[in-house]
This record gives structure tokens, sequence and C-alpha cells, in this order.
């Protein structure tokens, strides 16, 4: 039998900050199992270290202990480049904050991340993520004109560059998984 090797990880993870003359416990004594094709949900109230969690896991951030592995690798033994080379390769983040470049409309937003990556048709899988979502036409709008759900759409096709990203980390509320209540 095929012994499957979780694709995260995460043993002993805690952040802890410092608080005034105090320390903040965001995080403790984490263990988490994520394996390949499982989808994993972290709820809870605001402030309870969701965010901080996936930061974490996706090498974002440092632990103050624990470890955490990535497909097999120990990713606090990388440096910052090797996390962002493996990052690159498996992960894509959504995030609550939109992250948009306020000079880029949407079409640029998305088409940028392509460009980076070498993809000569970027305006064209630009276009096609972008009507995927129901942003068709808002293509040339810029973030500042765009509701708060239209932005969370862009920045996610911003972050779906084709043949990356293999796993996903979202951060952000449940009401903005669904385009309808978003836009």
């Amino acid at each position: 039998m095929e012994t499957k090797i979780p694709i995260v990880r995460a043993r002993g993870l805690s952040k802890i900050v410092a608080n005034g003359a105090d320390t903040l416990a965001i995080l403790q004594d984490i263990d988490l199992d994520v394996m390949p094709g499982e989808a994993v949900a972290v709820v809870g109230a605001s402030g309870s270290g969701k965010s901080t969690l996936l930061g974490l896991l996706g090498g974002l951030d440092n632990p103050s202990t624990g470890s955490v592995a990535l497909d097999g690798r120990d990713l606090f033994s990388l440096d910052e480049d090797g996390r962002a080379a493996l990052r690159s390769k498996l992960l894509g983040f959504v995030f609550q904050s939109f992250h948009l470049l306020p000079a880029l409309n949407a079409m640029e937003n998305v088409m940028l991340p392509l460009e980076l990556a070498g993809d000569r048709d970027a305006a064209d899988h630009a276009v096609a993520l972008l009507e995927r979502v129901g942003l068709g036409a808002r293509l040339r709008h810029y973030p500042r004109t765009l509701s708060g759900g239209e932005q969370q759409r862009v920045i996610s096709c911003s972050n779906s560059m084709p043949s990356a990203a293999r796993h996903w980390y979202w951060s952000l509320t449940t009401k903005c998984l669904r385009a309808a209540a978003c836009g």
C-alpha cells in the first residue's frame, strides 16, 4: 500500500509577538497535515490567527517555534529566495486585502504576473481569466472604480497563472467565495 506524503505538514507551529511588556500568542503548538487533493477550511473569529497560520504555512512569515514542510521540503531550512522559488512553483495566495496596483487597470493587474512569468499571450490570458469571473466588461477599470468583490476577483485572476500553483491558500471572508455576493 502506497503511503501518501502530506502536501503541507506543520508540527509544533507557534507565533508569539511582543505586545508592550507582554507577549501575545497568536498561534500555539499547531499540528496540521493536508493531504494531496484535500480541501481544508480554517475558520474562526476575526483576529484568531487564520491569516497568520496561512502566512506561516506558505513561508511568508517565520514561526516562533515549529516547522512546516511543503511537498516534503522543510520551508524554514530554505533562505527567503529558496522559499520564494518553492512558493512560485507550488502555491497561489489570495489575501483579504487586495494588493492591486492602483495605476494599472484590471487587465493590466492580471497581465503583470503573467508577463513576469514569460507568458507571451498575457493579454489574451488576462482577458479570458477576467471574463471567466464575470469581469469582461470591467477590463479597463482601475481598482478605485471596482467594488470590493470585483477587486477580489481581479486579484484571484492575477494569482491564476497557467501552469503555476498546484495549491492555493485563501484568506478572505466567506461571502467573497461567491462572485454574486462580492460584486
